[in-house]
């Protein structure tokens, strides 16, 4: 079973440097918790096929998601490989808000069961990586958009 969740929150900034931040993935091992790796291995007119290293605590993982682009005010992605990972699809919609950004973020997370460990078990990790993980995903963003305002 697949882990979904959105969250929307302002961040003081326009929107344009709100998807700097965004779309500026080899940046990500800076600022985003658990992520130790980020790499753009292919683009195409606003289609970029991301390698990412994501350490989940007990084991750090690789996949690559391709993110598509309409900047500045959306962004989707879906899986296109990875350790462990089943489904992971997302979006970030960017609007205007009173000179800010009203961003919201949704993502749907699956890790793949390994033989021998219940689903019960994977559907938590899925949880994790998705109701945890999100808000400090969400304010690291905020953080690095807001810095030096």
């Amino acid at each position: 079973m697949a882990s979904k969740v959105s969250k929307e929150m302002v961040v003081d900034v326009p929107v344009e440097r709100f998807w700097e931040v965004v779309a500026d993935y080899e940046a990500y091992p800076g600022f985003v918790p658990g992520v130790k790796g980020c790499r753009v291995v292919h683009d195409d007119k606003g289609v970029k096929d991301v390698e990412y290293q994501v350490d989940l605590g007990v084991k750090t993982i690789k996949y690559v998601l391709r993110h598509v682009e309409q900047a500045p005010t959306k962004m989707t992605w879906s899986l296109v490989k990875g350790d462990m990972m089943k489904v992971s699809n997302g979006a970030w919609e960017l609007s205007h808000h009173a000179g800010k950004t009203l961003a919201r973020y949704t993502v749907e997370v699956q890790v793949q069961k390994p033989p021998l460990v219940p689903q019960a078990i994977m559907d938590r990790v899925s949880d994790e990586l998705t109701k945890v993980q999100l808000p400090r995903t969400l304010d690291a963003f905020k953080a690095q958009a807001e810095k030096g305002r």
